[in-house]
C-alpha cells in the first residue's frame, strides 16, 4: 500500500490495531469468567496476532504493511468461527467481511478477495432459502466499495497532480516553478521590471551514482531548501527541477542584487552541516532575460546554464 502513509499515519493504524487487541483480550476474558473454557483458545490467539500486528505497524520494517493482512485474517477467523455459530441472525453479518477488506486493503486487492471468498461467506453465514437475495446484496456492497475506492484513488491522483510543492523538500515542483517563471517573465515585461534567476546545482546529488542513499539525499535536499528559503524574500520562489537542480526566481531584482543573493547562498551552504558531518557544496549561475527575448529562448538559456554547471569541475 504505497500511498497509505499519506492518508493515515502509522500511529493511527497502530492505535486501531491495539484497540482491537484489547477488545479481543476482553472477549477471551469474558469466556473465562463465564466458564466457557473451550471458547478461549481462538480469541486468545487472535489477541496475540493483533498485538503482533500493532508492533509490526509501529516498526520501520519495509514490510510493515503486512500488519493489515494480519488484522484481516484475525477478523475473518473470528467471523467464520464465532459469528457462523449464531442461530438465525448470522446473515446480518454478511456485509462485514467486504467492508473490512475495503478498509484495510487497496481497492484492487479488496475486490479480488471479496469475489474469491463470496461463496464461502454465503455458505457459512446464510441459510439456503436466503442465499439468492443476500448474494445480490453482497455483490452490490462489493461494487459500492469498489466505486468508493476508485473515487478515492482518483481524488488522490488529482491532488498529487495539482499539488505545487515538491515531495522531497520545501520547494515548488518542476511544473509549478516553470509556470511561476512564465508568470514572472510576463509580469516583468509588462511592468518594465527586472527579473533574475539563479540556477543552482548540487554536485553531490548529480545522477544515480551519487554518494548518498535515498534517505540521506532527501535530508540534504530539505536542509538545502531550508537554508535557501531562510535567506529569501517573500516574493522569491525556489523550485526543484531535477535531482540535483534548482531554480531560484528573484522578481524585481537586478544583476547586483542577484549576485549578493548568490554570495549569501554560497556562504550559507558552506556552513551547512549534514548527517555524518559531511558538507554540501553547490554551484550557482545567474541568468536574466535580455531585451526582446522570448520566454522559450530564456528557458533554453536556463537549461544551457544547468548543463554547463553539471559539466563544470570547480
Amino acid at each position: 500500500m504505497p500511498s497509505e502513509e499519506k492518508l493515515w499515519p502509522s500511529r493511527l493504524f497502530a492505535l486501531v490495531y491495539a484497540a482491537g487487541a484489547v477488545l479481543m483480550g476482553g472477549y477471551a476474558l469474558w469466556h473465562y469468567l463465564m466458564g466457557d473454557y473451550g471458547q478461549i483458545t481462538l480469541p486468545a490467539l487472535l489477541t496475540l496476532l493483533l498485538a503482533g500486528a500493532t508492533l509490526l505497524r509501529l516498526s520501520h520494517h519495509p514490510q510493515r504493511y503486512l500488519s493489515a493482512y494480519l488484522v484481516l485474517i484475525s477478523a475473518y477467523l473470528l467471523i467464520a468461527v464465532e459469528v457462523a455459530q449464531l442461530e438465525g441472525g448470522a446473515g446480518l453479518w454478511l456485509g462485514l467481511p467486504p467492508v473490512l477488506a475495503f478498509l484495510v486493503l487497496p481497492p484492487g486487492s479488496a475486490i479480488l478477495l471479496n469475489v474469491l471468498l463470496g461463496g464461502l461467506w454465503l455458505v457459512l453465514l446464510v441459510s439456503p432459502e436466503q442465499a439468492g437475495e443476500l448474494a445480490m446484496a453482497y455483490l452490490v456492497l462489493t461494487l459500492l466499495g469498489a466505486l468508493a475506492g476508485g473515487e478515492q484513488a482518483r481524488q488522490r491522483d488529482l491532488l498529487e497532480a495539482t499539488r505545487p510543492h515538491d515531495d522531497d523538500c520545501d520547494a515548488l515542483r518542476a511544473s509549478a516553478i516553470r509556470e511561476r517563471l512564465a508568470q514572472e517573465f510576463i509580469r516583468a515585461r509588462r511592468l518594465d521590471q527586472r527579473l533574475s534567476v539563479l540556477v543552482i546545482q548540487l554536485p553531490q546529488l548529480d545522477g544515480p551514482g551519487d554518494a548518498y542513499d535515498r534517505l540521506t539525499r532527501r535530508q540534504c535536499l530539505r536542509r538545502f531548501a531550508e537554508v535557501t528559503q531562510h535567506g529569501c524574500r517573500a516574493p522569491d520562489q525556489l523550485g526543484h527541477l531535477d535531482d540535483d537542480l534548482f531554480w531560484l526566481l528573484l522578481p524585481d531584482t537586478g544583476e547586483n542584487g542577484a549576485l549578493m543573493v548568490r554570495q549569501r547562498l554560497l556562504d550559507a551552504v558552506e556552513r551547512l552541516a549534514l548527517p555524518g558531518g559531511d558538507g554540501l557544496s553547490c554551484r550557482v549561475a545567474l541568468c536574466a532575460p535580455h531585451d526582446q527575448e522570448s520566454l522559450s529562448t530564456f528557458e533554453e538559456r536556463l537549461g544551457l546554464k544547468a548543463r554547463l554547471l553539471r559539466e563544470s569541475t570547480t
